[in-house]
């Protein structure tokens, strides 16, 4: 256990002196920024207690706030420190100094949203996808609404989760540059008469893009989009079997077909937006 967040611990230094690096070195001539990309579901509390707004806010902050944190702050969330105590490394005097301001801009990986309530010592077993290794840690227990549409993942399709995670990055970071750098869904893809209609995919990509539209109006500095993903590929330890791409890929013969969402998609950047 102790080991998962002193490998975080030096993730986070790795980072942090290739910034210096690349600051001290290279920026006046190339003129690029330097960001780090962190996966993060959005945690809506079960319900409007205190007790499980804390759990959600607590969730957050071990989830995403654990790498984003020491980079502006030069620190650890508070619920972490609190909650872990001497298994969470600490950062010295000169680690401070060197995490703290060491990033341009956010990436966010983002697909869906769980509702999260207080454990209250009485942690659940944690179900797929709940960030096993160290949700007991949080002393959260997650939960979805049955009335929530699901991809093949089992991910819940909640847009409004995209919107107010943007709105919490944009408060906690003081206004930050972010980028969603990965964004998409699988859904059981197959090929009829050499074409693919995923609509469902068409349907989510358009109501993600739309929280992101709302939390750029309502001033949260969104830079940019990325679908996940341009084309089925290997889905980490579930190989070929899901489908997340906007081209169709055939794994025998490698030939690719762009799917319904990707002749969708290709209209949104024409015409620079929905």
């Amino acid at each position: 256990r102790k080991d998962t967040y002193l490998a975080g611990h030096h993730l986070i230094l790795a980072h942090a002196k290739a910034y210096r690096v690349y600051d001290s070195e290279f920026r006046k001539t190339q003129k690029g920024v330097v960001g780090i990309a962190n996966n993060c579901d959005w945690r809506e509390p079960l319900t409007d207690s205190q007790q499980d707004k804390a759990a959600a806010q607590r969730a957050l902050e071990f989830y995403f706030g654990w790498f984003t944190d020491p980079l502006f702050f030069g620190e650890y969330p508070e619920s972490m420190r609190k909650s872990l105590n001497d298994v969470l490394p600490s950062f010295s005097a000169e680690e401070t100094a060197l995490v703290k301001n060491s990033i341009d801009f956010i990436g966010l990986n983002h697909y869906t949203t769980f509702m999260a309530a207080d454990a209250n010592g009485n942690i659940e077993t944690p179900f797929e996808y709940a960030n096993h290794g160290f949700a007991e840690d949080q002393g959260v227990n997650l939960y979805t609404d049955p009335a929530w549409e699901v991809t093949e993942m089992g991910w819940p399709v909640v847009p409004y989760g995209l919107y107010k995670l943007l709105k919490w990055i944009d408060q906690r970071y003081e206004h930050p540059v972010i980028y969603v750098t990965e964004n998409g869904c699988s859904f059981n893809d197959t090929m009829v008469n050499g074409e693919v209609d995923d609509s469902k995919r068409i349907e989510y990509l358009k109501s993600y893009l739309a929280a992101c539209n709302k939390a750029i109006e309502d001033g949260v500095d969104v830079r940019g989009y990325f679908v996940w993903s341009f084309l089925d590929n290997f889905e980490w330890a579930l190989g070929y079997a899901k489908r997340f791409g906007l081209h169709y890929v055939d794994f025998k013969t490698l030939e690719r077909t762009p799917k319904k969402s990707a002749k969708w998609f290709k209209g949104v950047i024409e015409n620079n937006g929905l």
